[in-house]
């Protein structure tokens, strides 16, 4: 199966994350966005793994886990990801409160290595995916969209929430989307 470990967000959040996509792309821009329930901030990817590997992850890495004490995100501003200087990703970024989040995923980067799970190659840089641009069209009107999404973004800014769990997530791709189904979850320490 296909999973990844992630911070899922509260609904209000995902609510107001999936407003965005009420705005209207130019016609030359064709984008999927993500759907309302599966907004999150990947920790690890796994890609298809065995459900038992899967459950030898977990529990290595809710010793891990559960060392650490809750803490805080705060929206911040939006972003895109290229690839070879095309717009690939659109994203709103976090403001950490604390070096927490950095600490956590060293911490279970070591599991993983220790597990032989491939390392990331990319630094690490916690975002939640908008939408995926499948076909880009025109630059000039990628870029006004995008100004239109970041502007109505800002209403976000500031919006915090505490993480008090992680969810190991089994993905499964479907014609109309993947659907995320909740396998495991570690909590952290009450802080």
């Amino acid at each position: 199966m296909r999973a990844f470990l992630a911070i899922d967000l509260p609904a209000e959040l995902k609510k107001k994350l999936y407003q965005l996509s009420y705005i209207t792309p130019p016609s030359s821009l064709k984008i999927k966005w993500v759907e309302e329930p599966n907004f999150h901030i990947t920790l690890k990817f796994f890609g298809d793994i065995s459900e038992n590997f899967l459950k030898k992850i977990f529990k290595e890495s809710e010793k891990v886990v559960k060392e650490y004490v809750n803490f805080k995100l705060t929206i911040d501003t939006t972003g895109y990801f290229s690839e070879k200087g095309m717009p690939r990703v659109v994203w709103i970024g976090l403001k950490l409160e604390t070096q927490q989040l950095f600490n956590l995923y060293q911490g279970l980067e070591k599991v993983f290595k220790k597990l032989k799970i491939s390392d990331s190659k990319e630094k690490f840089h916690p975002h939640i995916t908008l939408f995926r641009i499948k076909n880009l069209g025109n630059k000039g009107d990628f870029k006004e969209f995008f100004n239109k999404i970041s502007q109505e973004a800002e209403g976000l800014k500031g919006f915090n929430f505490l993480v008090k769990e992680l969810t190991f997530f089994k993905s499964t791709l479907t014609p109309k989307g993947p659907i995320y189904e909740p396998l495991y979850k570690v909590g952290l320490k009450d802080g």
